[in-house]
């Protein structure tokens, strides 16, 4: 069978079937037309016209329709707005976890370009197979046809401009300008079939500190200017999979004990002002991959940047978290970031 055969087909349907079943009222229509033959017939050559035609009419997009979900909790981020439970902004103005890790599932996922607005986003491969990005604002991941992979493919929010703010404790959420209290990460997907669809995370802070997720279909407009920043360049796979070896950064061996100490001293200086008492703090792996953070760590080189992996408490509970302190001169270090 082919087009040109189904085509002559519905012409040889007689025209006054096809007025009569448009007579009956919606009702009738629901009961008396698909119990008559003719209307069994001209839904059959309709079903089968699109199946020729390459439309999809039972399942439309079951081939394109993708779903983003909450990493670690595997919550869904539907349309009308997820409460995200991993991480919120407490009444002193600290923060607790992380409010958003996600990660999309769908079919033969070709490619997602990640734009997001206002914030930054990093990824991380678990499985080791495609290049990462460090905190960015633009990035493109190769996704590739094993969809068992999609869920270790994890996108991380990074509100850094909002911890920065939140750490000024005359500050409350209420006092924030609005870039502060929302974002959108637009998602650009492509498939392997070559279809493209566009869809969006948007995030909002609520006046209760907890962070709500909504992910829907999104239209690009003139206003996204944001989309259209180029793509960040991948972290150098010598610092995230060749521990021990001589390509790996020795940001630790390029400070001299002194000044190993002074920049230990500056972390636990900053601590003192905030709600956390520093139960241990260490020096990180010369390949912890917040060195080629963009826009923070990365802008510093060896010898004048050095993270700290510490262990605080704060309401008698342990949190894990991370100090980077860097210099401009030799003898003047500062609390560049921190978080967990």
């Amino acid at each position: 069978m082919n087009k040109e055969i189904f085509s002559k087909a519905i012409g040889e349907i007689d025209t006054k079937y096809i007025n009569e079943a448009l007579r009956y009222t919606k009702s009738k229509q629901k009961i008396l037309f698909y119990n008559k033959p003719i209307g069994k017939t001209i839904i059959a050559a309709v079903f089968f016209i699109c199946l020729l035609l390459g439309l999809n009419i039972i399942y439309p997009f079951n081939k394109t329709s993708v779903m983003a979900y909450a990493y670690e909790t595997n919550k869904k981020i539907n349309s009308t707005g997820t409460v995200l439970s991993t991480g919120k902004v407490n009444a002193d103005g600290s923060m607790t976890g992380t409010p958003l890790s996600f990660y999309i599932q769908g079919n033969d996922i070709k490619t997602i370009r990640y734009s997001v607005k206002n914030q930054w986003i990093d990824f991380i491969d678990w499985t080791q197979k495609r290049e990462e990005f460090g905190v960015a604002k633009n990035f493109t991941v190769n996704y590739g046809s094993d969809q068992h992979d999609y869920y270790y493919l994890v996108v991380n929010w990074e509100p850094n401009e909002l911890w920065e703010a939140l750490s000024n404790k005359n500050i409350s959420i209420k006092d924030l300008p609005q870039e502060l209290l929302e974002d959108t990460i637009v998602l650009e997907i492509s498939y392997r079939n070559d279809k493209t669809e566009t869809k969006a995370i948007k995030i909002k802070l609520q006046d209760n500190g907890d962070f709500v997720a909504s992910f829907d279909n999104y239209r690009i407009t003139e206003q996204d200017d944001f989309v259209n920043r180029p793509d960040s360049e991948p972290i150098d796979r010598s610092i995230l999979y060749k521990q021990g070896t001589k390509e790996s950064k020795s940001y630790k061996e390029a400070l001299t004990t002194e000044e190993l100490e002074a920049a230990r001293t500056t972390a636990l200086n900053y601590y003192e002002n905030t709600a956390w008492t520093v139960k241990e703090i260490n020096v990180a792996e010369n390949t912890n991959r917040q060195y080629s953070n963009e826009n923070i760590e990365a802008e510093y080189d060896v010898g004048d940047i050095i993270i700290f992996d510490v262990t605080a408490i704060k309401n008698n509970e342990n949190e894990n978290r991370m100090i980077s302190v860097a210099r401009k001169n030799k003898n003047n270090w500062t609390v560049i970031n921190e978080g967990f």
